[in-house]
Protein backbone atom coordinates (compact mmCIF):
# COMPACT_ATOMS: atom_id res chain seq x y z
CA UNK A 1 0.00 0.00 0.00
CA UNK A 2 1.52 3.34 -1.06
CA UNK A 3 0.65 6.19 1.43
CA UNK A 4 2.38 8.91 -0.55
CA UNK A 5 0.34 10.35 -3.43
CA UNK A 6 1.92 10.10 -6.80
CA UNK A 7 1.11 13.73 -7.71
CA UNK A 8 3.50 15.26 -5.07
CA UNK A 9 6.78 16.37 -6.61
CA UNK A 10 10.05 14.67 -5.58
CA UNK A 11 11.05 11.11 -4.99
CA UNK A 12 9.92 9.08 -1.97
CA UNK A 13 13.29 9.45 -0.21
CA UNK A 14 13.17 13.26 -0.26
CA UNK A 15 9.62 13.28 1.04
CA UNK A 16 10.62 11.00 3.91
CA UNK A 17 13.38 13.41 4.96
CA UNK A 18 10.94 16.32 4.84
CA UNK A 19 8.43 14.54 7.08
CA UNK A 20 11.12 13.71 9.65
CA UNK A 21 12.26 17.34 9.76
CA UNK A 22 8.70 18.50 10.42
CA UNK A 23 8.40 16.09 13.33
CA UNK A 24 11.67 17.33 14.89
CA UNK A 25 10.57 20.98 14.65
CA UNK A 26 7.26 20.18 16.31
CA UNK A 27 9.01 18.45 19.23
CA UNK A 28 11.40 21.39 19.75
CA UNK A 29 8.51 23.87 19.69
CA UNK A 30 6.56 22.09 22.41
CA UNK A 31 9.66 21.68 24.57
CA UNK A 32 10.35 25.42 24.49
CA UNK A 33 6.74 26.27 25.44
CA UNK A 34 6.67 24.16 28.60
CA UNK A 35 9.96 24.56 30.52
CA UNK A 36 10.67 22.18 33.35
CA UNK A 37 11.41 24.82 36.05
CA UNK A 38 10.35 28.51 35.92
CA UNK A 39 13.11 31.10 36.40
CA UNK A 40 12.48 34.01 38.79
CA UNK A 41 14.61 37.13 38.67
CA UNK A 42 15.15 38.38 42.26
CA UNK A 43 14.71 42.09 42.82
CA UNK A 44 16.32 43.94 45.70
CA UNK A 45 15.31 47.48 46.81
CA UNK A 46 17.92 50.07 46.09
CA UNK A 47 17.75 53.13 48.32
CA UNK A 48 20.50 55.13 46.64
CA UNK A 49 18.65 55.59 43.35
CA UNK A 50 17.52 59.17 43.98
CA UNK A 51 21.05 60.46 44.77
CA UNK A 52 22.37 58.65 41.67
CA UNK A 53 19.66 60.25 39.54
CA UNK A 54 20.46 63.69 40.99
CA UNK A 55 24.18 63.19 40.34
CA UNK A 56 23.47 62.18 36.74
CA UNK A 57 21.22 65.19 36.23
CA UNK A 58 23.83 67.50 37.79
CA UNK A 59 26.62 66.12 35.63
CA UNK A 60 24.51 66.51 32.49
CA UNK A 61 23.64 70.11 33.44
CA UNK A 62 27.31 70.93 34.14
CA UNK A 63 28.53 69.38 30.89
CA UNK A 64 25.90 71.01 28.68
CA UNK A 65 26.60 74.66 27.71
CA UNK A 66 24.19 77.36 28.91
CA UNK A 67 22.02 78.96 26.26
CA UNK A 68 20.87 82.55 26.69
CA UNK A 69 17.32 83.76 26.06
CA UNK A 70 16.18 87.08 24.58
CA UNK A 71 15.80 88.61 28.07
CA UNK A 72 19.48 87.98 28.82
CA UNK A 73 18.82 85.10 31.23
CA UNK A 74 20.05 81.56 30.79
CA UNK A 75 17.69 78.66 30.53
CA UNK A 76 18.83 77.51 33.97
CA UNK A 77 17.13 80.60 35.44
CA UNK A 78 13.81 79.40 33.99
CA UNK A 79 14.30 75.80 35.14
CA UNK A 80 11.12 73.82 35.53
CA UNK A 81 11.45 70.53 37.40
CA UNK A 82 9.94 67.42 35.84
CA UNK A 83 8.80 64.13 37.32
CA UNK A 84 10.08 62.26 34.27
CA UNK A 85 13.03 60.04 35.16
CA UNK A 86 16.20 60.16 33.10
CA UNK A 87 16.61 57.57 30.42
CA UNK A 88 18.23 54.31 31.48
CA UNK A 89 16.72 54.23 35.00
CA UNK A 90 15.16 50.90 35.98
CA UNK A 91 11.85 51.76 37.65
CA UNK A 92 11.64 48.26 39.17
CA UNK A 93 14.62 49.08 41.39
CA UNK A 94 13.07 52.22 42.97
CA UNK A 95 12.25 51.95 46.67
CA UNK A 96 8.61 53.13 47.16
CA UNK A 97 8.86 53.17 50.97
CA UNK A 98 7.55 56.39 52.61
CA UNK A 99 10.10 58.25 54.75
CA UNK A 100 7.97 58.81 57.84
CA UNK A 101 10.84 60.42 59.76
CA UNK A 102 11.22 63.10 57.07
CA UNK A 103 7.46 63.76 57.06
CA UNK A 104 7.53 64.20 60.84
CA UNK A 105 10.35 66.78 60.55
CA UNK A 106 8.40 68.63 57.84
CA UNK A 107 5.34 68.94 60.09
CA UNK A 108 7.44 70.64 62.77
CA UNK A 109 8.66 73.43 60.46
CA UNK A 110 6.96 76.73 61.53
CA UNK A 111 4.95 78.68 58.98
CA UNK A 112 6.34 82.06 57.84
CA UNK A 113 4.81 85.02 56.06
CA UNK A 114 1.86 85.86 58.32
CA UNK A 115 -0.72 84.36 60.61
CA UNK A 116 -3.78 84.89 58.39
CA UNK A 117 -4.99 82.06 56.16
CA UNK A 118 -5.67 82.99 52.55
CA UNK A 119 -8.64 80.58 52.56
CA UNK A 120 -10.48 82.34 55.44
CA UNK A 121 -12.73 85.32 54.73
CA UNK A 122 -12.95 88.02 57.38
CA UNK A 123 -11.42 91.18 58.73
CA UNK A 124 -7.71 91.64 58.30
CA UNK A 125 -5.62 91.28 61.45
CA UNK A 126 -4.65 94.40 63.35
CA UNK A 127 -1.16 95.57 62.32
CA UNK A 128 1.49 95.46 65.01
CA UNK A 129 2.19 98.72 66.88
CA UNK A 130 5.06 100.83 65.55
CA UNK A 131 8.43 100.35 67.10
CA UNK A 132 9.33 103.11 69.56
CA UNK A 133 12.80 103.41 70.97
CA UNK A 134 12.95 103.64 74.75
CA UNK A 135 13.52 107.13 76.17
CA UNK A 136 17.00 107.52 77.55
CA UNK A 137 17.58 109.59 80.73
CA UNK A 138 20.49 111.49 79.21
CA UNK A 139 18.29 112.62 76.30
CA UNK A 140 15.64 113.94 78.71
CA UNK A 141 18.31 115.80 80.73
CA UNK A 142 19.73 117.42 77.58
CA UNK A 143 16.28 118.56 76.43
CA UNK A 144 15.57 120.06 79.86
CA UNK A 145 18.90 121.93 79.84
CA UNK A 146 18.21 123.41 76.41
CA UNK A 147 14.75 124.55 77.50
CA UNK A 148 16.18 126.29 80.58
CA UNK A 149 18.80 128.09 78.47
CA UNK A 150 16.10 129.25 76.04
CA UNK A 151 13.99 130.64 78.92
CA UNK A 152 17.00 132.45 80.41
CA UNK A 153 17.88 134.08 77.07
CA UNK A 154 14.25 135.20 76.60
CA UNK A 155 14.24 136.85 80.04
CA UNK A 156 17.55 138.63 79.46
CA UNK A 157 16.62 139.75 75.93
CA UNK A 158 12.96 140.74 75.97
CA UNK A 159 11.49 141.57 72.58
CA UNK A 160 11.41 145.24 71.68
CA UNK A 161 7.99 146.83 71.35
CA UNK A 162 6.99 147.70 67.83
CA UNK A 163 8.21 151.10 66.72
CA UNK A 164 5.47 153.62 66.10
CA UNK A 165 5.76 155.33 62.74
CA UNK A 166 6.71 159.03 62.78
CA UNK A 167 3.57 161.02 61.86
CA UNK A 168 5.33 163.42 59.46
CA UNK A 169 5.33 163.72 55.69
CA UNK A 170 8.31 165.02 53.75
CA UNK A 171 6.97 166.72 50.64
CA UNK A 172 9.70 169.17 49.55
CA UNK A 173 12.81 171.19 50.29
CA UNK A 174 14.34 174.55 49.39
CA UNK A 175 17.94 175.74 49.00
CA UNK A 176 18.68 179.17 50.52
CA UNK A 177 21.34 181.59 49.36
CA UNK A 178 22.16 182.66 52.91
CA UNK A 179 21.82 180.98 56.24
CA UNK A 180 21.33 177.29 56.37
CA UNK A 181 21.92 175.62 53.05
CA UNK A 182 18.72 173.55 52.85
CA UNK A 183 15.33 173.54 54.53
CA UNK A 184 12.67 170.84 54.33
CA UNK A 185 8.88 171.05 54.32
CA UNK A 186 7.08 168.62 56.63
CA UNK A 187 3.37 168.18 56.99
CA UNK A 188 2.37 167.54 60.62
CA UNK A 189 -1.35 166.86 60.41
CA UNK A 190 -2.74 170.13 59.06
CA UNK A 191 0.35 172.16 60.06
CA UNK A 192 3.31 172.84 57.80
CA UNK A 193 6.76 172.70 59.45
CA UNK A 194 9.79 174.26 57.72
CA UNK A 195 12.89 172.88 59.38
CA UNK A 196 16.58 172.52 58.76
CA UNK A 197 18.93 169.75 59.87
CA UNK A 198 19.23 169.35 63.71
CA UNK A 199 15.88 171.13 64.23
CA UNK A 200 13.24 169.46 66.43
CA UNK A 201 9.52 169.26 65.70
CA UNK A 202 7.16 169.25 68.71
CA UNK A 203 10.14 168.59 70.97
CA UNK A 204 10.29 164.93 69.90
CA UNK A 205 11.23 164.49 66.22
CA UNK A 206 14.73 165.66 65.28
CA UNK A 207 15.72 166.23 61.65
CA UNK A 208 18.97 164.31 61.08
CA UNK A 209 19.50 164.68 57.31
CA UNK A 210 17.66 166.29 54.42
CA UNK A 211 18.17 164.64 51.06
CA UNK A 212 16.72 165.12 47.61
CA UNK A 213 14.33 162.14 47.68
CA UNK A 214 14.08 161.47 51.43
CA UNK A 215 14.68 162.86 54.90
CA UNK A 216 15.98 161.05 58.01
CA UNK A 217 14.11 161.82 61.24
CA UNK A 218 14.87 160.47 64.76
CA UNK A 219 12.28 159.84 67.47
CA UNK A 220 13.94 161.22 70.64
CA UNK A 221 11.70 159.03 72.84
CA UNK A 222 12.60 155.63 71.35
CA UNK A 223 15.85 156.80 69.70
CA UNK A 224 14.69 155.14 66.51
CA UNK A 225 15.53 156.70 63.17
CA UNK A 226 13.20 156.47 60.22
CA UNK A 227 13.57 157.53 56.60
CA UNK A 228 10.63 159.51 55.24
CA UNK A 229 10.31 159.32 51.44
CA UNK A 230 9.50 162.39 49.37
CA UNK A 231 5.78 162.43 48.57
CA UNK A 232 3.82 164.77 46.34
CA UNK A 233 1.21 166.68 48.32
CA UNK A 234 -1.88 167.39 46.25
CA UNK A 235 -3.66 170.71 46.59
CA UNK A 236 -7.14 170.38 48.03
Amino acid sequence: MNLIPDRIGGNPKQLAWLGGLVVVLAVVYFMERTPDSPTVTPTAPVKTLAPIARQQAGSEAASSPKTMTRSGKSKDDNFRPSIKLPEGIDVTRIDPTLKLDLLAKLQKVPLEGGSRSVFDWGQAPVPPPPHVDPIKPEVIAEQKRQAEEADKFAREHPPKPPVAPIPLKFYGYANRLSGRARQAFFLDGDDIQIKSENDVIRGRYKIIRIGINSATVEDLTSHDQQTLPLVAELNT
